[in-house]
């Protein structure tokens, strides 16, 4: 085997979007709280879910699966942003009306049939981010489409109108903690058909679906109110889902991670079938005594702690092919790790890899002596808490004999860096059922009606207003619109003597920037943005200053633009100053002027500037060197001045 290039036009790859987006309503969907984040969160309570058997006897093995790791979910909240119903200690209220009317006008955007009688379902969530153990959803929509350009298209299965999840707040070994302000915000779920296309392709649809909801103008705008799960699949493997695809501009990276990783399982799994036709034999032990002094440093640190075991997990005909990449990142050793750290384990340690973690030639031996196998097995060692470290083991047992299977039916979770994490199995079919607390909800056809005349101007129109009034270049009049600034943007213009693409820049293109050098995106706010174009307005500073001026107040190295100013030293300088600056420049290039004549503006320009470090408006400096110039007597290009 070897490592080679992934043609993703070979592997018959298929993505299905499903798009969760947050309305802009003044309350939440089953309550009168206002959609809002409580900075301060004094109030907390504690659960703990518990898998049950459905009507059919069964029990999920996703519930079960987060059941065994042992957290209690800790909920806090305020009373500003949650209530007893979000707390699941009072019924829920009448469903919002406001936004089941917004995810009608969706449905109608994209041509959807429109259901006569809505019925509230529970869909089962067992990771403890619904207080309930359920979401409550209810479709609105069927079919429809969607044109993402290039003459494509793609269906649309159903839209739904839903209550968003808890905000997570982070998690230890023993709880899950969460915030109750965001649970219970109406939310949009518009799923797509399965996309036959490139990852840039899903991309694309996914930036058309934004666009058309927020051609409402009925949508909340800012990180974190829309997210993205994808539904990955390639020829031969199973459906993966993919959570919380935050950023528009990584589903390409996360589609091409996904499916990378998924023909990287096949390869290994066509391996394993040809090594071992009759499946994988596994098997797990606690080989804490034949470790008691591991050479290992990860070992020794984890038996040094009390009650801490080792076990380890053993799978014939697999020696070789826990470590291998048939693609670089691609290993089933990283799927092992995922398996430990989802379960509260630092990761694990697989025979591929004993030297390189410490574990010497002689353990190795006497492992598989005790594990009663040969060289051709692979050993995964799991240490921790005696019951944390068994259960691990267990799941590690069970996913080595599942290598020849290929690909596995899973959840995973989309990371920052454009890959995807182990989160739990796929939760199983029949996770849906009535809600008993809510009436069924009857659409009235004049309702239907009267959204239908409400269909928004198309985003497409909207891009174009905003080149023709404001003077924007069509390019940043689509990022303009494609940013949650744009409403910010007509504020500023319409009380700033700024040139309209100086305000978009600093709103739309700084922040990208800033981001690329690290500078983290929630800094950056609508307040902050603000007073950098009213500052520059006021003339603190020139334009050329907004970009560090930006920075400083977004590291927060200060709080004001004028404590940037000051501490960058870039306070306006007034116009006697920048004239002395530009005669000194022109007559010391006086000789450059007579030769070159107006091709000898650059080099004016570009060492006025560098004098003035960013303390002068740029379009007054260039008018006073063409002053200058002119009444040097510069001859122009073509008029006898020298070639």
């Amino acid at each position: 085997m070897s490592v080679n290039a992934l043609d993703l036009s070979k592997c018959d790859l298929k993505v299905g979007i499903e798009v969760h987006q947050q309305l802009a309503t003044g309350t939440k969907l089953f309550c009168s709280c206002p959609p809002m984040k409580s900075e301060e969160l004094p109030l907390s309570f504690e659960r703990r879910l518990r898998p049950s058997q459905s009507e059919l006897g069964r029990i999920d093995a996703a519930a079960v699966f987060e059941f065994n790791k042992g957290r209690v979910n800790l909920y806090r909240w305020n009373p500003e942003s949650s209530c007893l119903v979000d707390a699941d200690e009072e019924p829920p209220h009448p469903i919002s009306a406001a936004a089941l009317e917004t995810v009608i006008l969706i449905s109608e955007i994209l041509g959807a049939r429109i259901i006569d009688e809505i019925h509230v379902m529970r869909k089962i969530v067992i990771d403890g981010s619904n207080t309930t153990g359920f979401q409550r959803t209810a479709v609105v929509g069927l079919g429809g489409s969607l044109a993402y350009g290039d003459g494509k298209s793609v269906g649309v299965q159903s839209t739904t109108v839903e209550e968003d999840a808890a905000r997570a707040l982070g998690e230890d070994a023993r709880a899950r903690q969460y915030a109750l302000d965001r649970l219970g915000v109406p939310l949009v779920e518009i799923a797509l058909e399965p996309i036959p296309d490139s990852p840039e392709g899903v991309e694309r649809a996914a930036l058309q679906l934004g666009r058309a909801l927020r051609s409402t103008g009925r949508v909340a705008r800012g990180l974190g109110t829309i997210r993205q799960d994808l539904n990955v699949s390639v020829k031969g493997g199973e459906v993966v889902e993919v959570k919380g695809v935050q950023k528009l501009n990584l589903i390409a990276k996360v589609v091409r991670y996904e499916a990378t990783r998924q023909m990287g399982l096949l390869q290994v799994a066509a391996e394993a079938k040809n090594r071992s036709p009759n499946g994988v034999s596994s098997r797990v032990k606690d080989v804490t005594e034949t470790l008691k002094t591991p050479a290992s440093p990860v070992l020794k640190k984890v038996v040094q702690r009390d009650g801490a075991r080792i076990f380890c997990a053993s799978a014939d005909a697999l020696a070789g092919l826990l470590g291998f990449e048939p693609y670089p990142g691609i290993r089933v050793g990283k799927e092992l790790g995922e398996i430990a750290r989802t379960n509260g384990l630092g990761g694990v340690i697989h025979s591929d890899e004993f030297r390189k973690q410490g574990v010497t030639e002689a353990e190795d031996s006497a492992l598989r002596a005790q594990m009663g196998v040969g060289k051709d097995a692979a050993l995964v060692l799991v240490a921790g808490e005696e019951g944390r470290a068994s259960t691990v083991a267990v799941l590690v047992k069970e996913r080595l004999e599942a290598v020849p299977r290929g690909v596995l039916r899973e959840t995973r979770a989309a990371t920052e860096d454009g890959e995807t994490r182990f989160l739990r199995p796929r939760p199983g079919a029949a996770r849906m059922y009535p809600e008993t607390d809510i009436p069924d909800i009857v659409v009235s056809p004049e309702l239907v009606a009267r959204m239908g005349l409400s269909l928004p101007v198309p985003w497409e129109q909207k891009v174009r207003s905003y080149s023709e009034k404001y003077s924007l270049s069509g390019e940043m009049a689509v990022q303009l619109y494609d940013s949650d600034k744009a409403d910010l943007f007509e504020n500023l213009a319409a009380k700033s003597k700024l040139d309209s693409s100086v305000i978009a820049s600093i709103l739309v293109e700084l922040p990208a920037r800033l981001a690329r050098e690290g500078v983290e995106e929630m800094s950056i706010d609508g307040s902050l943005l603000s007073s950098v174009v009213l500052g520059l307005d006021r003339g603190l500073f020139a334009k050329e200053g907004a970009y560090d001026v930006l920075r400083t107040l977004g590291k927060g190295e200060v709080k004001t633009v004028e404590d940037a100013v000051s501490r960058l030293g870039i306070a306006s300088m007034d116009d006697v100053e920048v004239e002395r600056i530009v005669s000194e420049v022109v007559e010391r290039n006086h000789t450059l002027v007579a030769e070159r004549g107006e091709r000898a503006f650059s080099v004016l320009m570009g060492e006025a500037m560098k004098l003035a470090r960013g303390k002068a408006d740029g379009g007054k400096v260039s008018a006073m060197i063409r002053r200058k110039m002119q009444e040097a007597g510069s001859p122009k290009q073509g008029d006898g001045g020298s070639a």
